[in-house]
């Protein structure tokens, strides 16, 4: 048990206090105003306030946790232990920086509800983060500084039990385009025709014509491949399927499609499915609704996981829409342009509704990559890409995290040039991460 002394307590504080005690050093805590509760008890205990008391552990406080407005937070930055530190402190404080301010910037993405200058589909991009303007994207830092809190404590107090998440792997496959040619009814497959034929791809359009007839398997159709590899391997999968109306960027087969249906059921009998809210959803509920309730219907299950297609992800309103839903788990916290951690995390955690001062049930499950990130934003080349894979893996751990990345049916078929090479990196990775 450990005591937090608080001049004033915010429901900021005692989320960020319990993600950082209890849920990354496994520690009971209890939160007090009471002064002189806290200099008279004699189990471990940290001060957080603006001033030192007579006892205990230390740690300056920030303004930002006892605030209820969100504006442009001004702070330096220094270094502690090679990583960039923010939210500083004077020299009575036990740590050269505010940890708890630090992370609750961080993981209750603070800067996404300013104002920012959004990329072509509406998102935050990576370019704006705290993180990567300092270079420090492929670092867990919320992990970190729990590390450093977790040092300073056991140093005042060594008999502390300290227990730390466990590492675990969890692959999961995003279907954002479940055939490349089957199921795309009389228009969409003669368009094709006629797109190939225009271009004189005579060996797409051989293909085509032998996948309509039965005389080959649809180049996409790789879910006997992924779970070849599940067994051999001994890992669990979340497919999480686009089930939603034609649109622009919502290209896959209609969700009202027999052919769909028969192909997530057979995924569902092996693997868990979670929903793939439409490009258009994300700015309508009522259509993410429509295609929830759709899927559960043909599924015959309660779906409680998501990841927004195209990671369109808006705070607060994307998260408030998956709440309303009753969503349980959401796996879209990540950049689709720069590998890394979004939320400066590699475990799960609660969402945080900065505009309604409230820890929500929703779970929010961050990713490092996905394969699209290596292959289109950053045009890597598989042998290095696979490096940078290995080096995330030792990072989640080393500090007990979740590892989720993202990949797409349709990489697994290498169909084309740009997607030759990424069977053996996804293996590779497989081995790494079991």
């Amino acid at each position: 048990m450990v005591l937090i002394y608080v001049e004033k307590l915010t429901p900021r504080f005692r989320y960020i206090a319990k993600l950082l005690l209890n849920g990354l050093m496994g520690l009971d805590i209890r939160i007090t105003t009471d002064k002189e509760e806290y200099l008279q008890t004699t189990i471990a205990k940290i001060n957080y306030s603006r001033n030192p008391l007579q006892s205990g552990l230390y740690i300056q406080a920030e303004n930002i946790l006892f605030e209820s407005d969100i504006f442009d937070q001004e702070f330096q930055v220094s270094e502690y232990k090679d990583v960039p530190v923010f939210f500083l402190s004077g020299n009575r404080s036990q740590l050269p920086y505010d940890p708890f301010a630090a992370s609750f910037f961080l993981v209750s993405r603070y800067e996404e509800y300013m104002p920012f200058i959004a990329d072509e589909h509406n998102r935050f991009p990576a370019r704006e983060s705290f993180m990567f303007k300092q270079k420090v994207l492929h670092k867990p830092l919320v992990n970190i500084y729990a590390r450093h809190l977790e040092e300073i404590l056991l140093e005042f107090y060594p008999t502390l039990e300290i227990t730390r998440p466990q590492y675990r792997f969890i692959n999961s496959i995003d279907i954002d385009n479940a055939y490349a040619y089957l199921g795309k009814g009389i228009f969409r497959t003669l368009g094709g025709f006629v797109k190939n034929l225009a271009e004189l791809n005579m060996e797409e359009v051989r293909e085509r014509f032998r996948t309509l007839f039965g005389l080959q398997k649809d180049p996409f159709e790789t879910f006997e491949w992924q779970l070849e590899l599940q067994e051999k391997y001994d890992y669990n999968t979340i497919y999480f399927v686009l089930f939603a109306r034609l649109a622009q960027f919502d290209r896959s087969l209609s969700m009202h499609s027999p052919r769909l249906h028969r192909y997530i059921k057979s995924i569902n009998d092996f693997c868990q499915v979670g929903l793939h809210p439409s490009y258009r959803s994300n700015e309508d509920v009522k259509i993410m609704e429509e295609e929830l309730l759709g899927l559960e219907r043909v599924l015959n299950i309660d779906i409680t996981r998501s990841r927004q297609h195209f990671l369109k992800l808006k705070f607060p309103e994307t998260y408030r829409n998956l709440l309303k839903l009753e969503i349980t788990d959401d796996y879209s916290m990540g950049f689709a342009a720069e590998t890394g951690f979004r939320a400066g995390i590699c475990t799960p955690f609660r969402f945080y509704d900065l505009e309604m001062e409230v820890e929500t049930p929703l779970t929010v499950h961050p990713f490092p990559f996905m394969d699209g990130t290596f292959i289109y934003y950053k045009q890597t080349l598989p042998d290095i890409a696979l490096k940078e894979i290995t080096d995330y893996i030792k990072t989640y751990r080393e500090y007990g995290g979740e590892f989720i990345p993202i990949w797409h049916n349709r990489i697994f078929s290498e169909k084309l040039e740009e997607w030759e090479g990424w069977n053996n990196v996804f293996e590779e990775m497989v081995k790494a991460a079991v």
